[in-house]
């Protein structure tokens, strides 16, 4: 079983990457958009991985944390959801997706690309008993109508901005879509995902 690699990219996108180690090995992993945005402009990466074997396939995700790795495998176990589904669900980014549960925001959670009323449903009900989830203490005042009221760092943006546009979006939607962010969010995990959602 791999559970952890470490070495050079040699292709990336926002639903793979392609890393070659010391050995000469070739690895190819499923990422999600938060995990590309910070491997984009990396020659050599670190990444926790879950190998997901089934019938007759195997496949590897790849994590930047061993948190969301072991949230990943959580979502595994919940009925109708697959790696690349699981993996989906995370582009929410962990904190979002653990706040969501514990405030059982469904409609959160359904903005989700693929995931219906009822998996909703079904992600809060098996994760909110969790001991992480319900471990995870939420940040006060941190609601997602709130507008943006606070600059965020001109490094930040150009960091989402190139990533958005490695996308293919465009750079007037991507800069309408930045002033919508809310004034809580401050990190690409939160950022991207929010992003991607407004500008599809």
């Amino acid at each position: 079983m791999i559970g952890y690699i470490q070495w050079k990219i040699l292709e990336i996108s926002d639903s793979s990457v392609l890393i070659v180690t010391q050995s000469g090995l070739w690895y190819d992993i499923g990422i999600n958009e938060i995990t590309f945005s910070k491997l984009a402009i990396q020659e050599e990466t670190k990444l926790y991985v879950y190998h997901h074997i089934t019938e007759g396939w195997q496949s590897l995700f790849g994590f930047i944390s061993l948190d969301e790795k072991m949230l990943f495998t959580e979502l595994l176990k919940i009925s109708g959801v697959g790696g690349k589904v699981a993996l989906q669900i995370l582009s929410l980014g962990e904190d979002r997706l653990i706040q969501s549960v514990q405030n059982d925001d469904k409609k959160t959670i359904e903005s989700i690309k693929g995931i219906g009323k009822k998996m909703a449903e079904k992600i809060v009900l098996e994760l909110k008993d969790k001991p992480f989830v319900t471990s995870h203490i939420a940040a006060p005042g941190n609601s997602p109508t709130q507008a943006t009221q606070t600059t965020l760092p001109a490094t930040l943006i150009e960091n989402i901005t190139s990533t958005l546009q490695n996308m293919w979006y465009q750079a007037r939607d991507i800069e309408r879509t930045l002033a919508l962010v809310p004034a809580h969010y401050s990190s690409v995990e939160e950022i991207l995902p929010f992003m991607i959602r407004e500008l599809s």
